[in-house]
C-alpha cells in the first residue's frame, strides 16, 4: 500500500523545526530520514507522508493538527526577554522552553473552562490596586497581602528553604496565580531561571524545576512583582551592578521588590548577626548562610540585601560575586517519586483545583487526567500528594 502525503505547507514545517530550535540534519536524524530530507520537505520538492509528519510533531513538540494551517501562526509564543544574556543567544528558544511555554497555556486554560463549568471566576486576590509610589512601601503592602492568602503557617526562623518556598507558592496559589515547574530538566537553567505571563484572571508563573530551592524561592517573588507591575517576560533574575538598558532596570526593580518581600529591612536590621557584625569587615560566606537561612534566601541575596540597605558597601558584594567561580545553581539528580515530581510541576494548586472538579462532577475521569496528564487511576494518589 503507497504511502499517503500529508497535505502539509512547507512554510509550516521550516517555522516548526526553527522553533524546535533544531539544524536540519539534527531534525532528519531525530525523525529517521535521510540527510536532505528535510530540506526537500522545506522547499515543497516533496512532502512528509502522515506517518512521517506524526513523527516530526512529536520530534518539534508541536501538535499534528498545527501542521494543517495554512501558515505559521504569527505572534505566537513570544515573551518579552529579560534576560543579561538575550542578545548573545539571539532570543532563540530550545524546544523544551517551546514546549514549557505552551503547557502554561494550557493548563491556564483547563483552570478557565473548569471556572466557567463552575460558573465562579477565579480568584484575582494576587493584583493590588492604588499601587503605592514608592518600591519599599509596594513591597511590603504585597508581602502582608500574600500572607495574609496563605493557607500555610509562616515559616519560623528555623524552617529550612523547602518550607519558605512551600508557603509562598500557597501563599500565591491561593491568591489566584497558577504556579508551575519546568518538567525533567530539559529546560537549562541557563538560559531560563523562570518567566511570568500576565493576565487580570489566571496570570502564570513557571519556575525552572531544576533551579536550588533558594533560587525558585527568590524567581517566584520576583516573577510576582513583574505581575504586580503588570509586566511579563522571560528572566534570569541575575542582579547587574549597573542597569545597561530599560529592561536591565525593570529587573534590577522586580529584583528588589522580591529582595523586600523576601527580607523586610526592619527584620533585618534587628538580626543578632547584622546588629553584632563589625561595620566595614567583609562577611565571610558561613557567616552569610547562616544569616540568610531564617528567610530561606541565598547568601547573595541576602549580601545584596544589606547592600540596598546601606549595611555593606558594594565593592564588597562586587567582590564576593568575583570570588566565585559561577553563581549557585544545583541541579537535583534523579526523578524524586512520581507524585510529588508531577504535583510540583503541574503546581499542587493546579492539582487541587482540577481533582475538586473531577471529585464534583465537573469533569470526567477521562478529562481530569488529560488536564493532570496522569492516567485515571492515578488522580486520587496525585490530588492527596498535592494537600495543604
Amino acid at each position: 500500500m503507497p504511502s499517503i502525503p500529508a497535505l502539509v505547507e512547507p512554510t509550516l514545517l521550516e517555522w516548526a523545526r526553527r522553533s524546535a530550535n533544531l539544524e536540519p540534519v539534527a531534525a532528519a536524524r531525530k525523525i529517521g530520514i535521510p540527510d536532505g530530507r528535510i530540506e526537500e520537505w522545506e522547499s515543497g520538492e516533496t512532502r512528509p507522508t502522515i506517518a512521517q509528519l506524526r513523527t516530526a510533531a512529536n520530534v518539534y513538540r508541536r501538535a499534528l493538527a498545527v501542521f494543517f494551517l495554512p501558515e505559521p501562526p504569527s505572534g505566537f509564543e513570544t515573551l518579552r526577554d529579560f534576560r543579561r544574556l538575550a542578545l548573545q543567544q539571539s532570543g532563540a528558544w530550545s524546544a523544551a522552553l517551546h514546549a514549557e511555554y505552551r503547557r502554561a497555556h494550557l493548563q491556564r486554560d483547563a483552570l478557565l473552562e473548569i471556572a466557567e463549568l463552575d460558573e465562579e471566576p477565579p480568584v484575582a486576590e494576587w493584583l493590588l490596586r492604588n499601587l503605592p509610589d514608592d518600591d519599599d512601601s509596594l513591597a511590603m503592602r504585597a508581602r502582608e497581602h500574600l500572607r495574609g492568602q496563605a493557607l500555610l503557617p509562616p515559616p519560623t526562623t528555623a524552617a529550612d528553604e523547602y518550607k519558605h518556598l512551600n508557603y509562598w507558592t500557597n501563599a500565591l496559589e491561593e491568591a489566584g496565580v497558577l504556579v508551575m515547574s519546568t518538567e525533567g530538566g530539559q529546560v537549562a537553567v541557563e538560559e531560563m531561571r523562570a518567566f511570568s505571563l500576565y493576565f487580570d484572571l489566571v496570570p502564570v508563573i513557571m519556575l525552572n524545576g531544576t533551579d536550588a530551592t533558594r533560587g525558585r524561592l527568590f524567581s517566584l517573588l520576583h516573577e510576582y512583582a513583574h505581575l504586580l507591575l503588570h509586566t511579563e517576560g522571560l528572566c534570569d533574575t541575575t542582579t547587574d551592578t549597573r542597569a545597561t538598558s530599560p529592561d536591565r532596570a525593570l529587573e534590577a526593580r522586580c529584583n528588589a521588590l522580591a529582595a523586600a518581600m523576601l527580607m523586610p529591612e526592619q527584620a533585618i536590621l534587628t538580626s543578632p548577626l547584622v546588629k553584632e557584625h563589625p561595620a566595614g569587615q567583609p562577611w565571610s560566606l558561613p557567616e552569610l548562610i547562616e544569616a540568610a537561612q531564617p528567610f530561606g534566601v541565598s547568601a547573595e541575596a541576602f549580601l545584596r540585601r544589606l547592600v540596598t540597605l546601606g549595611k555593606v558597601p558594594l565593592k564588597h558584594y562586587q567582590e564576593f560575586r568575583e570570588g566565585r567561580d559561577s553563581p549557585v545553581v544545583r541541579s537535583r539528580s534523579g526523578r524524586g517519586n512520581f507524585y510529588y515530581t508531577k504535583a510540583r510541576d503541574l503546581g499542587k494548586g493546579y492539582v487541587r483545583r482540577v481533582a475538586g472538579a473531577h471529585r464534583r462532577a465537573l469533569i470526567d475521569s477521562n478529562t481530569a487526567a488529560t488536564y493532570l496528564d496522569v492516567k485515571v487511576g492515578q488522580i486520587a494518589k496525585l490530588a492527596e500528594v498535592s494537600q495543604v
